[in-house]
């Protein structure tokens, strides 16, 4: 008998996934998760699948968020070549369960996945307003450096010295 345990399922990153089963048996859990949509493919290992698409699916939500708003299945899934994996999420929130499906994508670069940015065009507006508000603010910071380091370098006025050597006392007419 082995003396380590090895979960069934396929590993995505450091996520496991259950065990891929066909996209044509299979129905949507009760329960938040991230799905992979699958295809065979012998260049992949340790299992021979390939991820097409990476989505997540919420809490007593009813879809499933698939490209572009629906899935357009080619005759690979009616003949059982499409396959799916679940990785339960069941208390996750939807920001976790999206930050989860960024690194995925990052990583497996899946084909199904949109190649544009997630990112509405207002949001990448917003944050370049932003970048280029903290680029002045910086750049401010830099010019007070510099003038009070250049203060540094200017001459010093310099107190009035004694002189050296012996003084003789004025004398004065009394």
């Amino acid at each position: 008998m082995n003396s380590y345990m090895v979960a069934p399922g396929i590993r995505f990153n450091d996520y496991l996934f259950t065990e891929p089963k066909q996209l044509c048996e299979w129905e949507r859990p009760r329960y938040a998760g991230i799905l992979a949509i699958l295809v065979r493919d012998p260049n992949w290992a340790p299992r021979p699948f390939e991820a097409l698409f990476f989505g997540e699916f919420g809490n007593n939500s009813q879809e499933v968020l698939l490209p572009n708003g629906q899935m357009r299945l080619s005759g690979a899934a009616a003949t059982g070549g499409l396959w799916v994996s679940v990785l339960p999420a069941p208390f996750s929130t939807t920001n976790h369960r999206l930050e989860i499906l960024k690194q995925l994508a990052w990583a497996y670069n899946p084909v199904w996945q949109t190649k544009g940015s997630a990112t509405a065009p207002s949001e990448l507006a917003r944050k370049l307003e932003e970048l280029e508000k903290k680029h002045e603010e910086q750049t401010t910071q830099v010019r007070l450096l510099l003038a009070s380091v250049n203060k540094f370098f200017e001459p010093q006025p310099e107190p009035p010295r004694r002189q050296i050597g012996f003084l003789p006392q004025p004398v004065t007419a009394g």
